[in-house]
């Protein structure tokens, strides 16, 4: 599913508001970083808001997604609810924001990684002592100073 210049913005419009050339091509040379996410985001991903111009294009969407992940440039990693729920902390994460968010958080303390997110609930509770960084993706879309 190779969208137009056109659609894509659309798109990509309806789901962030704003999000001009420049960010597209800063948002491109971060996912060229190590990237990771989970069954959680994945499920999350897949089943399209009803309110998004890609819901009349699930098939297509879920198959695109599914090329992206199986192409490697995208590493999924495992993360059970048991093992989630072993600390309070993640525990009280997952009353709080929810088993996606929580299980994103959690991975990337195990793996000393940084969550770019654009919710800012998420981004509020981060904490510097903790095992991981959470930033604002458009902190990292914005213009170089």
């Amino acid at each position: 599913m190779h969208a137009t210049k056109a659609r894509r913005n659309h798109v990509l419009g309806e789901i962030r508001g704003t999000f001009d050339e420049a960010e597209q091509e800063r948002f491109l040379e971060l996912m060229k970083q190590r990237t990771f996410t989970t069954a959680h985001v994945i499920s999350e991903a897949l089943n399209l808001r009803e309110a998004s111009a890609l819901s009349r294009e699930k098939e297509g969407f879920r198959r695109n997604s599914l090329e992206v992940l199986m192409g490697g440039a995208i590493t999924e990693i495992a993360c059970p609810i048991a093992e989630i729920c072993k600390t309070e902390d993640f525990r009280q994460l997952i009353c709080r924001y929810g088993l996606t968010d929580a299980g994103v958080v959690f991975v990337a303390s195990n793996d000393r990684a940084l969550v770019l997110t654009d919710d800012g609930r998420l981004f509020g509770s981060y904490s510097e002592d903790s095992g991981h960084v959470i930033a604002l993706l458009d902190d990292h879309l914005r213009e170089p100073a």
